[in-house]
């Protein structure tokens, strides 16, 4: 705990030497104290006490010189380092996490109106499961995890260069069931702290009004491969790790200035199903096309010029595998456990190697993301994609 608080202060008083050795861009640097606590989200998960942790965000400060700036109330990308304790050295350990950001500014100018913040990146825990020396972790299965991040928060302003910075966050952790046991982790907390800027920030900044862009069906192609473990959440331990082969075909048309909107299939071929199937018989014909899941779904990307934030939610039409799989864990069965079998959850990031709003031929795009069965993590993937 006193190393937190000496980083703390580290990173508090280093803030003149970054500030001397800026460039005149518009940025802050952003030092948090937060308090939370571990969600326990299930009988097995260890128990904890307070996490304490320290957060470091710097952000720059869009000016209005993209379009996306405008249509997003001139966010600010930041780059958040967090690091501490779980509330459980022995089993937990400590972690540290880097997540690109954007934090959304409310249309109101008053010194009480919420600010929001979103990030993906990466963490490392120090202690993950270990089935000799920590065999009581089963929320981390792993050093290296995905990282998910949201906050909301104020900042009134007490001088041109100083703001406070208050409000709430979760964080949320997991390997997307690449390595067994992953539970994930979930951490509310509540934070404190302030923003430094060596450049004074412009009281308002004046918008203009953004063209609408072509709105024209366009059709679309992902290609790509996940990985992941044939496994429940917390056991078997130390299972193979299988590829998954992952094909969308779907149509997507530009709603308003921001949104694009998705309706396809999506076809996902598991090679761990199929090895299972072929090694154990389960299935006495049509093995490799029973390894196979097919989804309906419907899909939204905000966009922001090259980048694109997708969520995407869809039915399963067709998962012989997993429908007759669970029927082995009769003592598991509910309504959560049922509803896997239909609903495919995805979140992820795209790239468009040209502007989607200009690009008036065909475009090409690369994803990474993470796919789950409601909401339980199935596997992490990463597509390239085709718009014609």
């Amino acid at each position: 705990m006193k190393s937190l608080f000496v980083a703390f202060i580290l990173l508090c008083t280093g803030i003149p030497l970054i500030a001397q050795q800026s460039s005149p861009l518009l940025f802050s640097i952003e030092p948090t104290l937060s308090f939370g606590k571990v969600v326990k989200n299930s009988p097995v998960a260890p128990t904890s006490n307070v996490a304490l942790l320290s957060e470091f965000n710097i952000g720059i400060q869009t000016d209005g010189r993209k379009e996306w700036h405008h249509l997003y109330n001139f966010p600010k990308p930041s780059l958040l380092i967090a690091l501490g304790g779980l509330g459980n050295k022995s089993v937990l350990g400590n972690f540290i996490g880097i997540a690109p950001n954007l934090t959304l500014n409310s249309l109101s100018t008053k010194w009480y109106s919420p600010k929001f913040a979103l990030g993906l990146g990466v963490a490392y825990f120090s202690k993950p499961y270990n089935a000799e020396s920590n065999t009581t972790n089963f929320y981390i299965g792993s050093s290296i995890t995905a990282l998910g991040y949201a906050s909301v928060y104020i900042q009134p302003d007490i001088h041109r260069q100083f703001s406070l910075k208050t409000g709430v966050s979760v964080i949320h952790c997991s390997n997307g069931h690449v390595q067994i046991p992953n539970l994930g982790i979930n951490v509310p907390t509540v934070f404190f702290g302030f923003a430094y800027r060596p450049n004074p920030f412009p009281a308002k900044f004046e918008k203009k009004d953004i063209s609408m862009p072509e709105s024209k069906l366009r059709f679309n192609v992902r290609l790509g491969m996940g990985v992941h473990e044939l496994a429940r959440t917390t056991e078997p331990v130390g299972t193979a790790k299988y590829a998954i082969y992952v094909t969308d075909f779907y149509v997507s048309k530009r709603f308003g200035k921001i949104s694009n909107v998705h309706a396809g299939v999506e076809i996902n071929h598991y090679n761990s199903y199929y090895q299972y199937i072929v090694r154990n018989n389960f299935f006495t014909s049509n093995q490799w096309q029973k390894a196979t899941v097919v989804t309906l779904f419907l899909g939204h990307e905000f966009m922001m010029g090259h980048l694109s934030l997708l969520s995407q939610g869809g039915i399963n039409v067709y998962n012989p595998f997993y429908n007759e799989y669970i029927k082995m864990y009769k003592s598991e069965r509910g309504s959560k456990t049922e509803l896997k079998k239909y609903i495919s959850t995805r979140l992820g990031l795209q790239y468009y190697f040209w502007d989607p709003k200009y690009c008036t031929r065909s475009n090409i795009f690369v994803g990474a993301y993470i796919k789950a069965n409601f909401g339980q993590a199935d596997f992490i993937c990463s597509q390239i994609g085709f718009v014609f």
